[in-house]
C-alpha cells in the first residue's frame, strides 16, 4: 500500500474511525512485527517475544487513538517509543528478580554498529535518559533509529533536519553511549 493511502488510514483512525483501524491493523502488523523481532533478537534474554511485543504495543497505541497522525514515519516513530518502554519494562522486571546477575551489556564494534549479543535494555535506557539531559536531539535520534527502526532519511524528515545532521549526531551518540555502557561493566 502506498504511503499516501496508509497516511489517510492513520489520520482516519486518529480521528476515531474504528473501520479505518480495522483496515489498518493488518497493513501495519508486519512492519511492527519486524521491528519487534529486531528488538527481541537484540535482547534475547531480556525482552518479550515478538508477537507479544507487537500485541502489547498495538494495545498501547489503541489507547491513544485520538492522535493526528501526520504520516507513516510519525506513527512508526511513536510505535518505536512504545516498544522501547515495553522492552525496558520487561528488562527491569527480569533484572529485579536477578538483580546484578546475568544481564548482558551492549557493545559497539569499530564501525559503531550494535553487536547482536544479549542486550541490557535497562542500562541502555538509563544511558539514553542521561544522554537526553546532555543532548535531547541525539537521544531522540537514537530512539528513532534504534527503537523505531527509522532510516536516516525518515529520521531527518521527522526531526526537520538534514540526513547529514542525523548521521553526525547518530555517530556521536553511539560513541557516547558505548562509553557509558562500558563504564558500567
Amino acid at each position: 500500500m502506498p504511503d499516501r493511502d496508509l497516511t489517510i488510514l492513520l489520520r482516519e483512525w486518529g480521528g476515531g474511525s474504528q473501520s479505518a483501524g480495522e483496515t489498518l491493523f493488518p497493513l501495519i502488523y508486519q512492519e511492527l512485527r519486524q521491528l519487534a523481532r529486531y528488538h527481541s533478537n537484540a535482547g534475547r534474554r531480556n525482552t518479550v517475544e515478538p508477537t507479544a511485543l507487537v500485541h502489547e504495543a498495538f494495545l498501547a497505541l489503541l489507547k491513544d487513538t485520538r492522535t493526528d497522525w501526520r504520516d507513516r514515519t510519525q506513527f512508526y516513530a511513536f510505535a518505536g517509543v512504545v516498544m522501547r518502554r515495553i522492552v525496558v519494562d520487561a528488562a527491569r522486571r527480569r533484572n529485579a528478580v536477578k538483580r546484578g546477575g546475568g544481564a548482558g551489556k551492549i557493545e559497539f564494534d569499530d564501525a559503531l554498529q550494535v553487536q547482536a549479543g544479549a542486550m541490557d535494555f535497562e542500562a541502555l535506557d538509563e544511558a539514553l535518559t542521561r544522554l537526553a539531559v546532555l543532548d535531547a536531539q541525539q537521544a531522540r535520534i537514537v530512539e528513532l533509529r534504534f527503537f523505531a527502526g527509522l532510516t536516516v532519511e525518515e529520521t531527518a524528515e521527522h526531526l526537520g533536519v538534514s540526513p547529514r545532521t542525523v548521521n553526525r549526531e547518530w555517530g556521536m551518540a553511539k560513541v557516547w553511549l558505548a562509553g557509558q555502557l562500558r563504564a558500567e561493566i
